[in-house]
């Protein structure tokens, strides 16, 4: 786990064959603590405001989607699932159905604004804020100017103006700032597209600063999250592929446990 080995390499460096590393291996994972537990041991530690996220992974040549939930208090993952497909609204909702039940109380949400995840927190809990990340906004606006573009001097004018726009101090400001670009004349087509992507995103990029939540502070980057799915990812990568359900979740369970603390801010 620590330094990414494969089963060839353990094998070497324990003078077996990579079909018994993969044993030994396999016994030592089974015998960790659930994600799920930790969590009920440290409850008190959390406060939350929890960050999600899901990613894919390929099992086997199939799609499957990792979903995780990451609480501020705690800074550290505290429940996951593995699914095939893609992001649905289910399995969101049984990743809080699991942490409910343990009596994690959820306060508040971050997340990259994924259309289901967005519908279920709307339906099931109507009175928490929902804070979209404003980074995710920022990065596919700017994708829509500057992919596979040269830098020019337009360019980089125009993409500071959306992070003006993005991380202005209040709602208020963000749609006056928009109202300026858009009204400049003439903008090109891919502009104005990535400038309706931003004005359809700017209320849930500005939860934070409603009023009724300003005391939860929340954060306005899911980063936290990317940076743990991140490590998972580089480690299942090492593995060249994971052949059953099962050997990943166990896999990724030992990751996410050995996954340090992740520190935001709410600026």
């Amino acid at each position: 786990m620590l330094d990414r080995s494969t089963y060839k390499r353990l094998g070497e460096r324990w003078k077996v064959d990579r079909s018994t590393a993969y044993r030994r291996v396999k016994r030592a994972l089974e015998k960790r603590e659930t994600l799920l537990d930790r969590t009920w041991r440290n409850l008190n530690q959390c406060d939350g405001v929890l960050v999600l996220d899901g990613k894919w992974i390929s099992i086997g040549g199939e799609l499957h989607t990792c979903f995780v939930a990451w609480d501020r208090g705690f800074k550290k993952p505290v429940h996951f699932l593995l699914r095939k497909g893609g992001e649905k609204e289910l399995w969101y909702w049984r990743l809080l159905l699991d942490l409910e039940r343990l009596g994690y109380v959820p306060k508040a949400f971050v997340s990259d604004g994924v259309l289901s995840f967005k519908e279920l927190v709307s339906d099931r809990y109507p009175n928490l804020p929902h804070q979209r990340c404003t980074v995710h906004v920022f990065l596919a606006a700017r994708g829509k100017v500057a992919h596979g573009r040269k830098a020019n001097e337009r360019t980089d004018t125009f993409v500071e103006l959306l992070r003006r726009i993005l991380w202005s101090r209040t709602l208020r400001e963000a749609r006056r700032r928009f109202e300026k670009v858009w009204n400049t004349k003439p903008l090109k087509r891919n502009e104005r597209v990535a400038l309706e992507l931003v004005w359809s995103a700017l209320p849930d990029c500005f939860v934070c600063r409603d009023s009724r939540f300003k005391h939860l502070h929340l954060p306005r980057s899911s980063n936290a999250i990317e940076n743990v799915i991140g490590q998972a990812e580089a480690r299942l990568k090492t593995r060249r592929g994971n052949k059953s359900i099962r050997a990943a979740e166990v896999l990724l369970n030992d990751l996410f446990l050995r996954v340090e603390e992740q520190t935001i801010t709410h600026n």
